[in-house]
C-alpha cells in the first residue's frame, strides 16, 4: 500500500512540474518567488518557493502592500462588470455623475464593491471630476472607465 501511495505521489508531482513554464507562474508572488522565480519548476523548487511564500504570511503581506513582486490591485479598469455596465448605461451614468447621485451610481458602486458609508464621498469625487471623466461629447465607455479609474485610484 505504501508503495502505491508513493508511486501516485511521485506521478502527480512530476505531472505538476511540467504544467507551467516558471515558478512565478505556478507559485504566485512572495519571498519564495523572488528567490526562486527564474529557476526551472521542479517539484523541489516549487515546494520550496511555496513554503517561502507562505512563511510568516509574507505572500499575504505582499499582496496587500504591493511588495515582494506582488501586483497591486488593478482598479476598476480591470473589472469586466464595470466595463459592461458603463457601456450599456453610458447616458444615465453621465447624468448621475453630473448630479453626484442616482441609481446608476448606486449600481456602479455595487459593482465596484464600495461600502455604503463611502459612497457619498465617491459620488462627490466623481462629480467634481466630471470634466476629467467625460472630457468631450464623443468619449467612449472604455475611456470613461479608464478616466474613472484614474480619478478614484490616482
Amino acid at each position: 500500500m505504501k508503495k502505491q501511495v508513493l508511486i501516485l505521489a511521485v506521478t502527480l508531482s512530476a505531472a505538476g512540474a511540467f504544467a507551467a513554464g516558471t515558478i512565478r507562474e505556478n507559485c504566485g508572488c512572495g519571498l519564495g518567488t523572488m528567490a526562486l522565480g527564474e529557476q526551472e519548476p521542479t517539484v523541489l523548487s516549487q515546494v520550496a518557493a511555496t513554503f517561502l511564500n507562505g512563511i510568516c504570511g509574507n505572500q499575504t503581506f505582499g499582496i496587500t502592500s504591493g511588495t515582494l513582486e506582488c501586483e497591486p490591485h488593478a482598479g476598476i479598469a480591470s473589472n469586466a462588470h464595470v466595463k459592461e455596465y458603463i457601456a450599456a448605461n453610458m447616458d444615465q451614468v453621465i447624468l448621475d455623475v453630473a448630479a453626484g447621485r442616482g441609481e446608476s451610481l448606486n449600481a456602479l458602486a455595487d459593482l465596484m464593491e464600495v461600502p455604503t458609508a463611502e459612497r457619498a464621498q465617491l459620488y462627490a469625487k466623481l462629480q467634481s471630476s466630471f470634466d476629467v471623466i467625460f472630457p468631450s461629447s464623443v468619449v467612449t465607455s472604455t475611456d470613461v472607465v479608464s478616466n474613472m479609474d484614474k480619478v478614484i485610484n490616482g
